[in-house]
């Protein structure tokens, strides 16, 4: 069971909910400031984080980007955070030229983990992107604070490390990633206590740009089609995992993970509409959704000021301009990534890992117009079958498994 959980639900090793009583200890007294540290702040997710940052009034205290120092140079100006951390010398140089603040610039990934380690905070928002944010969220975990999380690989592929870190630190995690805030404050309705009062998680899917295209239809997709999502505006890997339904299959194995469920118990519904998020139906057959305008920055200000709720002065649903709500199965057999997730959660091990690290491969692929959208699950699912899991118990296992699988990636594509 969840030690200390306010909520009682058993999830499995990991607390989700254990939480509230760290957050009243933790948390800063009503009336102060929340300070934040935001890892990837000029990504998609990290851009709205700042908005609502704003809105709520909170203090940015550190900043964590790449290499996008025009931007970077912006945030820091308007931001005034204490720490700035880029990828590399090159552009940590470069971002000391353009800013006359007496922020703190640093570089490297010793630099990034000592700083999450220091800065003043309450809340870490971790939006860095696919497998390179893992080092950083397991730094996170260790912390010992709130960590609102929107990175799914790094959920997916070093699960039992985050949650391990987070039970020895005492902090706590809130998924930012919109299904799954929407499962989790469905969750909320369970005051029993018990984990098998839940029948099934509803994950639902917009279907992406392709949504009732045959086969041969979608091996004549090009990369600017698929990265015209209909819904979400994201990054262009996101966005093709959508249109794959490759992304929908990260988060079947990122809820297993998160809230402690089989795998069978997580089902995916095509909701074209995309205005419910997820639901949750329980053994007495009663399904709680929840529903909102397709804009993550409702699931960043829930994680922030959980278990209150802001204010907000946008996105507030027309019920009668949606008009209706719809509902389908996913096609399994044009796009059958759904199956290699659950495929890859069922093995267990280094599976997810493998998954993640040759989907990276084949997208890059396709997006440089090397490979067919239809080869990208082909070289998934190739992949998949050729590598056998390795266990993984630690962040070198987890290198030493992604290394192998781009390897082997790269080698299927390259027989094609």
């Amino acid at each position: 069971a969840c030690r200390g959980s306010a909520f009682a639900f058993d999830c499995g090793n990991f607390n989700i909910f254990g939480f509230i009583l760290m957050s009243i200890i933790n948390m800063q007294k009503e009336g102060d400031m929340l300070n934040v540290i935001l890892l990837g702040s000029t990504g998609s997710v990290g851009r709205q984080a700042l908005e609502v940052i704003s809105e709520v009034g909170a203090n940015v205290t550190m900043l964590a980007a790449g290499s996008n120092v025009e931007l970077l140079a912006r945030q820091i100006k308007i931001y005034n955070p204490e720490i700035v951390y880029v990828s590399n010398r090159k552009s940590a140089e470069k971002l000391k030229e353009m800013t006359d603040s007496n922020t703190e610039i640093i570089f490297g990934e010793d630099a990034l983990v000592s700083a999450i380690q220091t800065a003043d905070a309450d809340v870490i928002i971790h939006s860095i992107s696919g497998l390179a944010g893992i080092t950083s969220a397991i730094a996170a975990a260790k912390r010992g604070c709130r960590l609102a999380m929107a990175n799914k690989e790094a959920i997916i592929a070093a699960g039992d490390i985050i949650f391990d870190c987070l039970k020895a630190s005492g902090g706590h995690l809130i998924p930012v990633d919109s299904e799954h805030s929407a499962v989790f404050q469905c969750l909320e309705t369970n005051r029993s206590g018990k984990s098998d009062a839940v029948k099934r998680i509803l994950l639902t899917a917009s279907g992406g740009p392709f949504y009732g295209w045959t086969k041969e239809e979608l091996a004549l997709v090009t990369p600017e089609q698929a990265l015209a999502h209909p819904t979400w505006s994201m990054g262009s890997k996101i966005t093709i995992d959508s249109a794959t339904l490759m992304n929908k299959g990260f988060e079947i194995i990122e809820a297993v993970r998160l809230f402690g469920v089989p795998e069978s118990k997580v089902e995916v519904l095509i909701h074209r509409q995309s205005i419910i998020h997820s639901m949750v139906e329980y053994t007495d057959n009663t399904v709680i959704a929840e529903l909102a305008a397709p804009d993550m920055r409702s699931c960043i200000r829930y994680a922030l000021t959980y278990p209150e709720r802001a204010n907000a002065d946008y996105g507030q649903l027309d019920f009668t301009e949606i008009g209706s709500l719809t509902f389908d199965k996913p096609d399994d057999d044009c796009f059958p990534l759904l199956g290699a997730a659950r495929e890859a959660v069922r093995v267990g091990n280094s599976a997810p890992a493998d998954l993640i690290a040759a989907d990276e491969v084949a997208v890059d692929a396709f997006l440089s117009h090397r490979i067919s959208f239809n080869d990208i699950s082909y070289i998934v699912m190739k992949t998949m079958d050729t590598l056998s899991p390795c266990k993984i118990s630690s962040e070198d296992d987890i290198n030493f498994a992604v290394q192998r699988a781009k390897k082997t990636a790269l080698a299927n594509l390259s027989k094609l």
